[in-house]
């Protein structure tokens, strides 16, 4: 108890340093399940509106209000959404994985709308077309099927805020030991211009087209 006793404070930094990192862990595990589920909902408003990135990022945008709502009112409604619609635009980042532009270019046929024609990946009558793979790559191969999934990648910068601990996870992330992927080294970035510090946090999803593709 003596020895205990005369090395506590020594210890309390320690201990101090490791509930804040118990805590900013807690922040991180929340926003990376709403960003799981804003991508879903994301990638769910491309399917809907034949893979648009401005109705992706929309739908990412009202996933990730829950990150931004401190109440239920009306108006706390509205701010979250806006709150979150300017956070998706500095802190994120949404990459279409497929279908590509070679996979559009491959599948795209030439419809005839009442305004023109568009080329697009047909989505319609897929049981009755050609079921045919075709090879995109070296190691890719296809069919019109496979080129109705929509597939999203996002990367998002969470801003750490609990004192503290928040350095503790800026020197790992941007020590040259742990080399940051380029993920990370975007959201290093976005702190410098800020002054706020980032990490980045990744979440892809994957859904069959509802709607025709366009680039």
């Amino acid at each position: 108890m003596v020895e205990f006793n005369l090395s506590l404070p020594f210890l309390m930094p320690i201990i101090l340093v490791a509930m804040m990192l118990i805590a900013q862990w807690g922040f991180i595990y929340s926003a990376k399940s709403t960003l799981d589920s804003a991508t879903i909902k994301a990638v769910r408003a491309g399917t809907l509106y034949n893979g648009n990135i401005v109705e992706i990022r929309k739908g990412l945008a009202e996933g990730m209000m829950p990150l931004f709502a401190h109440g239920t009112d009306m108006a706390d409604i509205i701010k979250a959404l806006a709150n979150a619609k300017i956070a998706t635009a500095i802190q994120s980042e949404i990459r279409i994985l497929s279908p590509d532009k070679v996979v559009f270019d491959k599948f795209k046929v030439r419809s005839k709308y009442p305004k023109g024609y568009i080329y697009e990946i047909p989505n319609n009558n897929l049981m009755y077309r050609n079921p045919k793979v075709e090879n995109i790559s070296k190691d890719r191969n296809l069919n019109i099927q496979d080129a109705n999934l929509l597939q999203i990648e996002v990367r998002w910068c969470q801003k750490l805020i609990v004192p503290f601990a928040n350095y503790v996870i800026e020197s790992i992330v941007t020590s040259p030991l742990y080399q940051p992927n380029g993920d990370q080294i975007a959201c290093n970035a976005i702190g410098v211009a800020t002054g706020d510090i980032y990490l980045a946090l990744v979440s892809q999803g994957l859904m069959r087209m509802q709607s025709p593709f366009r680039y």
